[in-house]
């Protein structure tokens, strides 16, 4: 159990990881793309939102992928398809139970759900406070403009 545990920690430590470098990463790459004093347009937005979400995404799939690799490396799945689909169902929260990890296993499914959750919700905290400052410029801009005559 102890071991269990090592491994579980560990886990959460690297979705910690890469969750918080890809967030840096990212906000490093907006700020560099959207000078603070520059107004975006309508589609410029929407292809920084659409990246944005991408990025989170493949965020996730990391994460899941190293769940994934845990699952297989221990042997737990017959193949990493199943250790993925797992992975992906459990930390999505969606959890299926059509597929089932050995004994002890089963509690870092749940593990996986907890972390899962907190990594969606801090993905959701990001990009809010990107479409919340992108909405503020947008504003700001809009009553800095002359108004036609």
């Amino acid at each position: 159990m102890f071991k269990l545990l090592l491994i579980l920690l560990s886990l959460v430590s690297v979705c910690v990881v890469i969750h918080g470098l890809g967030t840096v990463i990212g906000l490093r790459w907006l700020g560099r793309i959207v000078p603070a004093e520059r107004h975006c347009s309508l589609p410029a937005t929407f292809w920084i939102l659409s990246r944005l979400v991408f990025g989170l995404l493949v965020m996730h799939i990391l994460q899941i992928l190293a769940w994934a690799a845990c699952y297989h490396w221990y042997g737990c799945f017959a193949d990493f398809s199943t250790s993925f689909y797992y992975s992906a169902t459990s930390y999505s929260t969606v959890g299926y139970g059509d597929v089932i990890p050995p004994g002890n296993w089963r509690i870092v499914g749940s593990i996986e759900a907890v972390t899962g959750v907190l990594m969606f919700g801090w993905s959701t905290g990001v990009l809010f406070a990107v479409v919340n400052k992108l909405i503020s410029r947008f504003t700001e801009s809009s009553r800095h403009r002359a108004p036609r005559a």
